[in-house]
């Protein structure tokens, strides 16, 4: 199966197309709706914007029934606690950071045209290219292009400079870190390096000391707790320089938010949703794609096709948030192909497998309780499953290790719902194969995301 290691962000320039009816007289799972009247979407035109601001794998019950056969559809929540940590510690390092941005949105009460479009942030930044980012914890605390990148974590601190080389939050500690015993306050803030100052140089100091308050996107270590653009309260909430702090971030895009060769075009949009008079937002389906980073240098490319949101609008205007959300659709089997790298021995994934190999031809499938395919399959491999949604409607697909018996748990051998087997070739394995110039192999495991957003102050484009 194709193997991407190293980090993966947001989903390509191109969307994932609805298949037509195919000549079996299957019916398409998730057709596509047409857009409805109203203004177009064009990135940093609309109002109001907000960040995603908590995400999780949702419960069984939460599924959204994506099959319409009467019942919720959730298979992932049987992996829910597994992911529950590495999605909530990218949240507090700011590696998932997902602004949403409404266009033409009435003010308040029912709209039956609601339309928006949902980015990748690129909140965090190296703008010193020091390989130290700001904003995060235990992160740089001189983010500058001045004199940043001699300073960071992990840098050997000079005693005699009277600036924190180390992101310790002290200046001129010894190699035992021992504070320095120098009294002088050098730059009359009225600390000096003895007493806790972590910049104590003349006309460059002044504004970082002690207690100082924390200037969000300076670059500085304006408060010298160690860290640059970021305060953290008694209570550990992180109370400056947050995304999710309500209406008071301002969130640069990643430009891998926009179709290839714009810079305002956004790749993820739903065009065509409404809100109830009561409140409730309901759009899609479409496509949802966001870059899960789980561990250094590998992120969780999860792209969610057939999505549809729900969830209760609050406030109006600028104000206005979304409670209790919800995102079901369906993980087809080219994305979980793609989602190679990581190492979860629960679930029998390994660097070298992809999602696909540990869902289809290894633990996860059970886990998940996949059923096994059809009785003329396995009659003749043995080890295959089938996804839980049929969308392309020709039958459910089946996915298979063909020697289920050998260490190598792989799938090699992919099988459509009309019958036809199209086997793993060099260069090109079978859940990439297409038929009619369209993904040949759509159907997939279901997902329900619960989410909810508050606030931002503002979008704005990429840095350069």
């Amino acid at each position: 199966m194709r193997k991407i290691t190293g980090l993966c962000l947001l989903a390509g320039a191109t969307l994932l197309g609805g298949c037509d009816d195919d000549a079996s007289g299957g019916k398409e799972l998730f057709p596509p709706k047409p857009e409805c009247s109203g203004a177009d979407i064009v990135a940093f035109q609309g109002m109001p914007t907000q960040v995603i601001s908590k995400l999780e794998i949702g419960a069984a019950s939460d599924g959204f029934d994506l099959d319409g056969d009467g019942d919720p559809d959730n298979k992932l929540a049987a992996v829910a606690s597994l992911a529950k940590s590495a999605i909530d510690d990218s949240f507090k390092n700011y590696s998932i950071v997902i602004p949403i941005e409404f266009f033409d949105l009435m003010s308040g009460g029912a709209d039956e045209c609601v339309k928006f479009a949902i980015y990748l942030g690129a909140y965090v930044t190296d703008a010193d290219a020091d390989g130290k980012k700001a904003f995060i914890d235990k992160g740089d605390c001189n983010d500058t292009l001045a004199d940043g990148a001699a300073i960071k974590p992990g840098a050997t601190e000079d005693e005699t400079n009277l600036v924190d080389d180390d992101c310790d939050g002290k200046a001129d500690e010894n190699a035992q870190n021992v504070a320095s015993t120098n009294t002088t306050d050098a730059d009359g803030d009225g600390f000096s390096p003895a007493t806790g100052d972590c910049d104590d140089r003349v006309g460059k100091g002044a504004a970082l000391k002690p207690g100082g308050v924390e200037i969000c996107g300076d670059g500085l270590d304006n408060d010298c707790d160690g860290v640059a653009d970021r305060s953290v309260d008694g209570s550990g909430n992180v109370t400056a320089c947050s995304p999710y702090d309500p209406g008071k971030a301002d969130i640069y895009l990643d430009k891998l938010s926009f179709v290839q060769g714009t810079t305002n075009q956004p790749i993820i949009t739903f065009r065509d949703g409404t809100i109830s008079a009561s409140g409730e937002l309901l759009a899609g389906p479409s496509l949802f794609s966001v870059a899960i980073p789980v561990t250094d240098g590998i992120t969780l490319d999860l792209k969610i096709s057939g999505a549809t949101i729900t969830g209760q609008v609050s406030g109006s205007g600028p104000t206005m948030t979304i409670k209790n959300g919800h995102l079901g659709g369906v993980i087809d089997a080219k994305t979980a192909d793609t989602i190679r790298g990581l190492t979860v021995e629960q679930i029998g994934l390994l660097p070298e497998n992809s999602l696909l190999d540990a869902t289809f031809a290894n633990l996860l499938g059970p886990l998940l309780a996949l059923p096994k395919a059809a009785k003329k399959v396995t009659d003749k491999y043995t080890g295959c499953r089938t996804p839980d949604i049929d969308v392309d409607g020709d039958g459910l697909e089946a996915f298979c290790d063909t020697d289920p018996n050998d260490e190598i748990k792989v799938v090699d051998v992919c099988i459509d719902g009309d019958g036809t087997e199209v086997k793993d070739m060099p260069g090109m394995e079978c859940s990439s194969a297409q038929k009619n110039g369209k993904n040949r192999f759509p159907d997939g495991i279901s997902v329900e995301l619960n989410f909810e957003t508050v606030s931002v102050k503002s979008i704005k484009p990429p840095r350069t």
